[in-house]
């Protein structure tokens, strides 16, 4: 425990040996050189403490209480992250420089309550990395904290630690069961309970969602359809079947602008103003219905319109990493379907799965 170490003192000028004076840091860095030669903080005494000061021509008096607070304060936030016992010989130390220092009760508490903070702080960090001896609650009997005392802290602990392991999970996009059980390990540890805001459950979900189709086994599902000899369904949907479009449209900077300039390729007929028209391709939503994947087929149903097409019959997927798949059939169709958000990327994993046999 070296809370204090040495300080070089400032050399007195040309000027200040001339008239007398003397840098009132000096007498500050000496009585901390002071303490950081000592073995005991027990062992330094008031009046060489008194002596200390008194070469550089200071004496306690309220001008200068900050800076015995400070000198307490750098002892107390050694003492609160390193203790281990409320008996500990360091806090008769801190007693006893409060004391030797002519400090104020109230203050050396102020001191107290800010170092007990910061090293609640540092003492949680270290539950995390394993670097710190006790639990949180011998930790919170240490501090004379109940469980709501610390608590706020707690969960800022746990927060900043989540968000960056966060980043690696969003890289991934893959949230696993062992990854889950570290981060309830953790909360544990801190005694805090495992929860996020509904974005963050929403995002862990999904990613859990995506770790399950490439990890899990493929279990058959029960539905009522009709099926083939041995077809079994492995997942079903509600989807959108989409149809790529090209539409024409009036340009819009035209229709912007035309209020300050007429563009050579506006034609006037009669007394209406007609635009220059654009083409444009579009992904246009056809109708609603139900995706299933089975061991043989995809299958699309609506209302109107019954697909089906051989697992076998499709060279691939591709996936816009939103909500779209397409799957390429050796005919040369295209079949595009639209999937809730949560469900694309899923969807997509698994049919590449069952195409590869991977199940």
């Amino acid at each position: 425990m070296k809370p204090y170490e040495i300080q070089e003192l400032e050399q007195c000028g040309f000027l200040s040996k001339m008239f007398g004076s003397k840098p009132a840091e000096n007498g500050w860095k000496e009585l901390n050189n002071l303490l950081a030669n000592a073995d005991d903080i027990n062992s330094v005494t008031a009046d060489s403490v008194h002596a200390a000061l008194k070469k550089w021509g200071i004496k306690f008096n309220e001008e200068n209480m900050q800076q015995r607070s400070a000198i307490y304060r750098k002892l107390a936030d050694t003492v609160y992250t390193e203790a281990q016992t409320a008996d500990a010989a360091a806090f008769s130390q801190l007693a006893h420089l409060a004391e030797i220092l002519d400090l104020p009760p109230h203050l050396a508490k102020l001191a107290d309550k800010g170092a007990k903070t910061a090293a609640y702080f540092i003492r949680c960090r270290k539950l995390l990395t394993g670097e710190e001896n006790l639990d949180i609650h011998a930790i919170n009997e240490l501090f004379n904290y109940d469980y709501e005392d610390g608590l706020s802290i707690r969960k800022q602990v746990f927060q900043a630690h989540f968000n960056l392991l966060f980043e690696d999970i969003v890289k991934e996009a893959r949230y696993s069961p062992e990854q889950e059980a570290r981060f309830r390990d953790d909360c544990a540890k801190l005694d805090i309970p495992y929860e996020f805001k509904n974005n963050i459950v929403n995002a862990l979900q999904k990613y859990r969602n995506l770790w399950d189709a490439e990890n899990k086994k493929l279990e058959p599902i029960e539905l009522d359809l009709p099926l083939e000899k041995g077809e079994v369904c492995y997942a079903h949907v509600n989807c959108g079947l989409c149809q790529n479009k090209v539409i024409e449209r009036e340009d819009n900077y035209f229709e912007l602008t035309r209020k300050f300039s007429i563009d050579e390729t506006v034609n006037f007929k009669g007394e209406k103003l007609e635009h220059p028209k654009i083409k444009e391709e579009i992904t246009a939503l056809l109708e609603l219905g139900h995706f299933f994947l089975t061991n043989e087929r995809i299958i699309y149903l609506s209302q109107k319109n019954a697909i089906a097409v051989k697992i076998d019959d499709i060279t691939g997927a591709e996936f816009d990493d939103i909500n779209m798949v397409t799957f390429h059939g050796k005919n040369g169709n295209d079949y595009l379907i639209k999937f809730p958000d949560e469900a694309a990327g899923v969807m997509h994993i698994l049919f590449g799965r069952v195409k590869a046999k991977n199940i």
